[in-house]
């Protein structure tokens, strides 16, 4: 019985490999809104809490963070209208996907056993955002992103050992070199390629 399959030599396999890494670039271009949108999320929630517990007598400065529920609604809104408009599916934009699911549903098992990390929460998210970030990088072969990762790692490290002086301000810097400047490189990036 006869096939009709082409085999293919190593050339043409490197070849559909990297057309498919650029169609996964391509359909994650506007992923830069996500690392922009979340980094100021992040980066407010962050810096607000510090101004809050530092210059006001509120009892509860933490709750800034409930600026997280537009932030979500906004990334389900882009999402939802982005998916529709993703021009072709591919398998790394599948992996892609899957590895931010793993995030978010390991984000909200820890958010919901917060007590039981004593509120100390801020290590295992940047653990957490390091390996998506990280992989993300290496998905779609951008530097910046993997760098970004590796930033989130070191930040996890420095919360531990910076002294309890400094270290309210690691968390603002490891947003801004992990989160937003990887993401206004890679939307750079995108414009350039469009």
């Amino acid at each position: 019985m006869e096939t009709n399959e082409k085999v293919l030599n190593p050339e043409e396999s490197l070849q559909i490999i990297e057309r498919m890494i650029q169609r996964t670039k391509g359909n994650l271009h506007d992923s830069s809104f996500y690392f922009l949108l979340w980094g100021w999320i992040i980066l407010t929630g962050c810096t607000g809490q510090i101004i809050l517990e530092r210059f006001t007598d509120l009892a509860k400065p933490y709750l800034i963070w409930l600026i997280v529920i537009p932030g979500v609604i906004a990334n389900i809104i882009y999402g939802m209208r982005h998916g529709k408009k993703t021009r072709v599916s591919t398998h790394l934009g599948r992996v892609n996907f899957m590895i931010w699911i793993a995030f978010f549903v390991s984000y909200v098992i820890v958010i919901v056993f917060i007590k039981e990390f004593n509120y100390n929460v801020a290590p295992v998210i940047f653990l957490l955002a390091g390996n998506a970030t990280f992989l993300t990088g290496i998905v779609i072969k951008f530097k910046p992103l993997i760098w970004g990762g590796i930033i989130f790692w070191i930040g996890v490290l420095c919360l531990y050992l910076i002294p309890g002086d400094y270290v309210e301000f690691v968390s603002p810097l490891v947003i801004i070199f992990g989160y937003l400047v990887p993401g206004y490189l890679l939307k750079s990036q995108n414009k350039n390629n469009a």
